[in-house]
């Protein structure tokens, strides 16, 4: 029905409108009658509003049009002519933007705090989607250009340059150009590769931004808490302002493409990837599955790779990984969400001797699968019930599972938008395939996984390759130098510098002004409600001193009961346990086996009854009871130290979570046969975590600053390295119990009362006798040695605490890693800062990390807008008592940490002012970021708990943290500038971690050197190479690689 809103008709109709039978959310629908332009509202309750405005996206070729120009678009519309207005005005609006590019997609998002903000921004930036500048300037510092020094450079280049030659992007896109023709859109590499970004003109962007982006193909979704009849009001505006739908309807791209269709036959091809380690490798097998909207067989082949590969009795798994001498070290399995649905089987960790045999045994076992006689029917019906309390719980805690949905149905739904309810509204594929019979799912997997022909990529290291990239990239950039000259590169410099005078034209203050400000205190935080059981004896006004609950826990609560027990309560038919221990009663020497207790979920159990369990068993009851359980570092990711046990579970079944906190923790097995098992996994790891320049980055910092007693180095792979491999070598000696006599001790130190705090979250009111139940486990883990707490809240273990001589002078070193195979560099500057979160200078810092380094801040304009790294970036990481400065994917290091440090001193002299509305602006982020941390009920309950109980910042910390953000002047920040930022760029009060490429290495030695630092470059032995790390001059070359990880920000 069209309703009139304002001064504008409506041409929005309603094509649909339910209420979610599963989850606290009602979906609607409503497409413009005259323009196409499409809307989708998913109303679930939180503080964040979530808007992911997406085009469908179809290119036969891999010059990285769908990508560049996602990148475009935020660099000005004809309406705001202005690059990074969008992300100013972000800013101001307690917002955040960003961009996705898949196969089929290009999403746009914007994150607010409030309904506020998004309104405002939501008719600027659709109208920057639709109307972009497009300008030659943008297109020349974005995409690709050459530096006046013969350097390649370029924000989308830069990207695609850190993760072209990694082994996951070769392995992947060849799969797709094996499984898909070369004239399907799926069969390109929409990001583009460097050899096609290297030639690509802003006409053929252009071209493609005018095939593409039309109102008829643009799907806006929204989630969180609108206003609804305002949104219809605002959308109706902006459609009435877009051209109306053409007389000719333009193609929609892939559902009206050439269909696609599986292979008619089975490919096995050998790809190459460069690495000097050729010990492991990998293998990606990829099918043609079921059409998109076959909803039932979609369903059902996601259950059978849940069933191939979700746990360690999992068939693959059982079969390949969790055996002696692994032919693998991890599987997964995933989809490609297109007309017809990808299938694609990863396996990592391989032995390179053993990939044609592992590809071949994949192929048995899933053929063995379509015989009844072999097919595990009660573990299916247990996978199937498990992704259904999964699926539930996801979108129980966040609408993002419902956005997803909601663009897929855009891409490749019926027009009329009917197909949203049948794919989102019930759970009725869940309830149809529980009572499917070992028929049924045989014929399943032999139509899509046997029958159905795969493509396998066996994807090899080679050192050869590695060094042959090396060479071709040095004498690229000699071709360069010498087909410019200095004079030819002279013109180049001076055309990047007038393409960045122009892109960097101010934005005007009355522009940004003109729309106001929001209203922070309009934002809906959510509220949780704590209570507080057994020997939690803390006096804080968060606590609920009445009420029902109280009652039930004080009635509930046995005399002196000895446990400590925070319940944090919101409406869910969930509930998790953390048990939180401190890692300090365990002795620094054997830290080092927590890779191992981190299995222990998946170990066999012996009762005090004599019962015994073997692992397999124990693996497939606890998946009947528990949804998640894990060991893990700290608490919700903060604070490394502590270790903790994470339990989630619906809450009827509380008793058996405690029940298998109780015989996991306290009866499971060390055995020498699973030991085994789980030590060589990890050795086999070890070649993809050396591939990942970042984490070797982290690594050397790891070991670096921090003592053996830190958790943060006993858990650091290659500090473990030598251990494991020791460990191996002990085992085929006979001497499994001296290693069984270590892990038990570690079982002792760290699983006894003393030592535990259970902190509960979730439906904590539906909980069937919510102390008590706990009388189990308190008579098993209490110390008859002693009452007293080993683990203090007042006092627990903190990362600064342990800190190495090194990490506490903060001076004068550099520490390098060489990666053979990397072509991008990552680095890491730190420098000391107070460890009190209430300290005034940490407020300080926030907001200058945020002022410099935010989107659009003078970091992001004069680092990644000049394409010398796709990021940069502050982090305050108080746990540890740094600052630090990172450069993520640099195309020139030494260019880019120069260009930090000039803008921080031009701060402090007073060549450059801060201005009042970036520091406005740079609060408003700050509310963006808070209110993102608090988006659902669990996430505001574990940020209520981290602040409270853990920084003891109090219940009015963000109002009190605000208050005093809004006191500041640009003398505060000039002043902690000086304090904190320019010491990370100064030799005397800074310690320097990168890996880089090995071709880079010697000149950036010499830099670092130059600059007052004493330089150590490391090579990270590859299997069979076993070198240590040296000092070294300009003419080192040497080895490295990594995985990704990043510090936590308080």
């Amino acid at each position: 029905m069209r309703t009139l809103f304002s001064t504008f008709m409506s041409h929005f109709i309603r094509q649909t409108s339910f209420d979610v039978d599963y989850a606290p959310a009602k979906i609607s629908k409503w497409k413009s009658s005259r323009t196409g332009l499409l809307l989708t509202y998913i109303d679930q309750p939180s503080p964040v509003v979530n808007g992911y405005f997406a085009v469908a996206t179809e290119i036969e070729n891999d010059s990285g049009c769908p990508h560049t120009l996602e990148h475009l678009v935020f660099m000005g519309s004809k309406k705001f002519p202005y690059k990074g207005l969008l992300d100013s005005l972000g800013n101001r609006f307690f917002s955040s933007t960003n961009a996705w590019t898949a196969v089929d997609q290009t999403v746009y998002t914007l994150t607010t705090a409030g309904w506020e903000g998004f309104k405002t921004l939501l008719p600027i930036y659709l109208d920057h989607l639709l109307n972009p500048t497009l300008t030659d300037e943008a297109c020349l510092t974005e995409v690709y250009h050459i530096d006046g020094h013969g350097k390649e450079k370029g924000v989308v280049f830069s990207e695609m340059q850190g993760i072209e030659s990694q082994s996951w992007f070769i392995s992947y896109m060849n799969l797709q150009k094996t499984l898909y023709d070369e004239s399907s859109g799926y069969s390109s590499e929409t990001g583009g590769l460097m050899a096609e970004l290297r030639h690509l003109t802003n006409d053929q962007i252009r071209l493609f931004h005018k095939a593409m982006y039309n109102p008829n193909n643009l799907c806006v979704v929204i989630t969180g808490s609108v206003e609804e009849s305002e949104l219809l009001d605002i959308m109706a505006k902006f459609d009435s302002e877009l051209e109306s739908l053409p007389a000719i309807p333009q193609k929609r791209p892939f559902v009206d493409s050439a269909p696609v269709e599986p292979l008619k036959k089975a490919i096995k091809k050998r790809v190459e990837f460069p690495d000097k380690d050729e010990s492991m490798g990998e293998i990606v097998i990829g099918w043609v599955g079921p059409e998109s909207g076959a909803t039932l067989e979609n369903m059902a082949v996601d259950m059978v790779g849940s069933y191939l590969t979700d746990s360690p009795i999992s068939l693959l798994n059982k079969h390949l990984v969790e055996i002696e001498d692994p032919l693998a070290t991890e599987i997964d399995y995933g989809t490609d969400d297109y007309s017809r649905t990808g299938l694609n089987l990863t396996l990592g960790g391989v032995p390179t001797d053993k990939l044609d045999l592992v590809d071949a045994k994949i192929k048995e076992l899933l053929k063995e699968q379509t015989e009844e006689k072999n097919f595990d029917l009660a573990y299916m019906k247990q996978v199937v019930n498990q992704q259904k309390l999964k699926f539930v719980a996801s979108t129980e805690r966040s609408a993002n599972t419902f956005s997803n949905i909601a663009i897929l149905e855009f891409i490749y739904g019926k027009p009329d938008g009917s197909d949203l309810a049948r794919w989102v509204k019930d759970l009725r594929e869940f309830d149809q395939l529980a009572t499917w019979s070992a028929s049924q799912w045989c014929k399943i997997i032999r139509e899509y996984f046997v029958e159905n022909h795969s493509a396998s990529i066996i994807g090899v290291p080679s050192a050869a390759l590695n060094n042959s990239v090396k060479a071709r990239n040095k004498e690229r950039a000699r071709a360069i130098k010498e087909k410019y000259g200095d004079e030819g590169l002279a013109r180049l410099g001076e055309a990047l510098d007038a393409a960045q005078r122009k892109n960097d034209m101010p934005i005007p203050d009355e522009v940004l002004v003109q729309f106001g400000k929001p209203d922070p205190s309009k934002i809906e935080f959510i509220d949780t409600n704590s209570y507080r059981a057994g020997s939690n004896d803390l006096k804080l006004d968060i606590y609920r001193s009445e009420g029902p609950f109280v009652k039930t826990l004080a009635k509930d609560t046995p005399e002196k009961f000895p446990l400590y027990l925070h319940f944090e309560d919101f409406k869910s038919q969930f509930a998790t346990i953390h048990l939180v221990m401190s890692s300090t009663t365990v002795p620094a020497p054997l830290l080092k086996y927590f890779s191992v207790i981190e299995e222990i979920f998946t170990l066999s159990i012996k009762l005090p009854n004599g019962q015994y369990k073997p692992y397999e068993e124990v693996i497939a009851e606890i998946n009947d009871d528990l949804i998640e359980f894990q060991f893990d570092n700290g608490f919700d990711s903060n604070f490394v130290e502590l270790m903790s046990v994470k339990v989630k579970f619906e809450v009827k079944k509380y008793n058996r979570a405690i029940e298998w906190l109780i015989n996991v923790l306290k009866y499971s097995v060390f055995e020498e046969s699973r030991l085994r098992v789980i030590v060589e996994k990890i050795i086999n790891s070890l070649p993809d975590k050396k591939r990942n320049d970042e984490l070797m980055m982290y690594s050397s910092e790891y070991r670096t600053v921090y003592t053996d007693e830190s958790i943060r180095k006993a858990q650091d792979s290659i500090n473990t390295e030598d251990f494991y491999r020791e460990m191996l070598q002990k085992l085929d000696d006979g001497k499994f119990e001296e290693i069984e006599a270590d892990l038990n001790t570690i079982r002792k130190c760290l699983f006894n009362l003393p030592n535990m705090k259970a902190i509960i979250i979730g439906g904590c009111t539906g909980l069937d006798k919510p102390v008590s139940m706990w009388e189990s486990f308190v008579e098993q883990f209490k110390d008859e040695s002693t009452n007293e707490p080993t683990f203090d809240l007042a006092n627990f273990p903190r990362s600064f605490q342990f800190r190495t001589e090194v990490g506490q002078k903060c001076s004068r070193n550099a520490f390098l890693v060489s990666s053979s195979a990397g072509e991008t560099t990552h680095l890491l500057s730190l420098t000391p800062i107070p460890s009190e979160y209430l300290n005034e200078d940490i407020f300080k810092i926030a907001l200058a990390s945020e002022f410099l380094g935010g989107v659009e801040g003078p970091f992001w304009r004069g680092i990644r807008g000049t394409g010398l790294a796709y990021g940069a970036s502050f982090r305050r990481i108080i746990e540890s008592g740094y600052l630090s400065f990172s450069i993520y994917r640099g195309s020139d290091a030494q260019e880019a940490w120069t260009t930090g440090k000039k803008i921080i001193a031009d701060y402090v002299s007073g060549e450059l002012i801060i201005d009042a509305i970036s520091i406005e602006n740079s609060i408003a982020a700050i509310v963006n970021e808070l209110a993102n941390g608090e988006a659902n009920p669990y996430d505001a309950s574990t940020t209520k708990i981290i602040d409270n109980i853990f920084k003891k910042r109090g219940s009015h910390y963000i109002k009190y943290f605000l208050e005093r953000l809004n006191t500041y002047t640009s003398e505060d920040l000039v002043y902690i500038m000086k304090k904190y930022f320019l010491p990370l760029f100064e030799a005397d009060t800074s310690l320097i971690f990168s890996c880089l490429p090995s071709t880079a290495t010697g000149g950036f030695v010499d830099f670092l050197k130059s600059e007052g630092y004493e330089v150590s470059v490391e090579e990270i032995a590859t299997t069979g190479h076993e070198e240590d790390g040296s000092d070294c001059g300009s003419d080192c070359e040497s080895d490295c690689s990594s995985c990704d990880e990043s510090e936590e920000e308080d």
